[in-house]
């Protein structure tokens, strides 16, 4: 993969996560080498992705990746395992693995 690759997503793999508080979790492919994170609710949210076999699961909160109601991001995410999302306030972040930017 080079740099100019547009994101090719991994279909099937999406995920409507509910991001509250407490924050919550949830496995993604440890394949993919990144991930479309797109917030459709009305809140702020945020995450932060982590390999589960490396201990204690990290929750998200304020001081991670944020993502503002109405916009998206595609992050690297290599060797991880799992997502963990949050918002103060309720929203729904949409996740979705795949290879490019």
């Amino acid at each position: 993969m080079t740099i100019k690759q547009p994101f090719a997503p991994h279909y099937g793999s999406n995920q409507a996560l509910a991001a509250g508080s407490p924050a919550t979790a949830a496995s993604i492919s440890h394949q993919a080498k990144q991930m479309r994170v797109v917030n459709t609710g009305a809140n702020i949210g945020f995450f932060r992705t982590y390999d589960t076999s490396a201990g204690t699961a990290p929750q998200a909160s304020a001081a991670d990746y944020p993502v503002p109601s109405g916009t998206g991001a595609i992050v690297s995410k290599i060797g991880h395992n799992a997502i963990s999302v949050f918002s103060p306030a309720g929203t729904t972040l949409q996740v979705m693995t795949g290879e490019g930017f």
